[in-house]
């Protein structure tokens, strides 16, 4: 009998696991298995893709690591070291792809000496398996551990990836400490002298000078550029601008491109912690010319603001004008009026 080619659509995930599909299973080429499992896992679907792996255990005998590796993403953490057991006894656990799939399982549950087992016991290791230990330290709060990664991968001549770098300056801004600057200011050599996705690159970079205090650096990074730019960059630089008092700054950068709703959000976001009402409002008036007030997220935004500043009529007046409103929307209104020993205008509301 000849098998029909299995289409992964969303509309053709047939649930293979029950017991009348036997023949699919006895027929179907493992590889195509392995990506319905995928599949499923992908759509959220782990159930369907655990159900399929019992039988596809008990039907086949060529299951392989691709079989299991999409499995350990929606696995807690017990049955992630079932289903490492498993594939020890398969044999499947040695290999690139099967030990970096166990690393970032066990390191998204916080097991750091598991995953440090599994990278130990890598034979081969590549830039995906040196990324994913780096990224284990940072989940686990070890941000000097992850710096010392990246001085390994040094020394052992391990090509770099824009990932790579993107995680060494998240571990540099988490740690807030100047004294890293060193390393700081080499990602920054290795960006310029990359030359790949710049614009990913020198991101990464304003953010974490920003995130220091060292605004200027940010600005020399980002005039640096010339028109290599887009909407993120200009909007992470604007809110490191707002975040460290550089207002001048920050309505600089947002002249020099067409603003944006995530800009003006950033900024008012920035104004409401520091209860900074002067740029709020200045905000707010270039917010209505360039017609952003239409955004119902802005306006709760912009409403807050009004509310933690005291002025709560500016904030009713942004209520009354949300033409969509959310639970949002409402929430900060009746939090607004709370907030303000408006209790009967609250309740009123609620």
């Amino acid at each position: 009998m000849r098998v029909r080619p299995l289409t992964l659509t969303s509309n053709c995930l047939s649930h293979f696991h029950s017991l009348s599909d036997h023949h699919q299973l006895f027929h179907r080429p493992i590889s195509e298995l392995n990506s319905l499992i995928n599949s499923y896992v992908r759509r959220a679907q782990p159930f369907f893709a655990w159900n399929l792996f019992r039988s596809l255990r008990r039907l086949r005998s060529d299951i392989d690591a691709h079989t299991f590796t999409p499995l350990l993403r929606p696995s807690s953490p017990s049955l992630g070291k079932q289903f490492h057991a498993q594939m020890i006894r398969t044999g499947v656990d040695s290999g690139t792809v099967p030990k970096t799939a166990l690393l970032d399982m066990y390191s998204r549950h916080g097991s750091l000496d598991d995953s440090l087992k599994v990278f130990d016991e890598m034979l081969h290791r590549d830039v995906v398996a040196w990324n994913a230990l780096l990224s284990c330290f940072l989940r686990c709060g070890q941000p000097h551990e992850a710096i010392g990664v990246l001085r390994e991968m040094g020394r052992e001549n391990v090509e770099l990836s824009e990932f790579t770098l993107c995680s060494v300056l998240k571990s540099c801004a988490s740690l807030k400490a100047l004294e890293l600057g060193c390393y700081s200011r080499q990602v920054h050599g290795l960006v310029v002298s990359l030359g790949r996705d710049l614009v990913v690159l020198s991101t990464a970079l304003i953010d974490f000078y920003c995130s220091v205090g060292c605004v200027n650096h940010a600005l020399n990074v980002f005039y640096s550029l010339n028109g290599w730019k887009d909407d993120m960059m200009h909007n992470s630089l604007v809110s490191g601008c707002i975040r460290n008092g550089r207002y001048g700054e920050a309505f600089k950068v947002m002249s020099l491109v067409k603003p944006n709703v995530v800009a003006f959000t950033s900024v008012l976001v920035s104004c409401s912690e520091k209860l900074d009402l002067v740029t709020g409002k200045q905000v707010h008036c270039v917010a209505v010319r360039r017609g952003f007030t239409f955004d119902t997220q802005l306006c709760n935004v912009l409403l807050d603001m009004y509310a933690k500043c005291g002025k709560i009529s500016l904030a009713r007046s942004v209520f009354d004008g949300i033409r969509r409103k959310d639970v949002i929307s409402w929430t900060c209104m009746i939090d607004a009026y709370g907030r303000n020993g408006c209790g009967k205008e609250a309740i009123e509301l609620f």
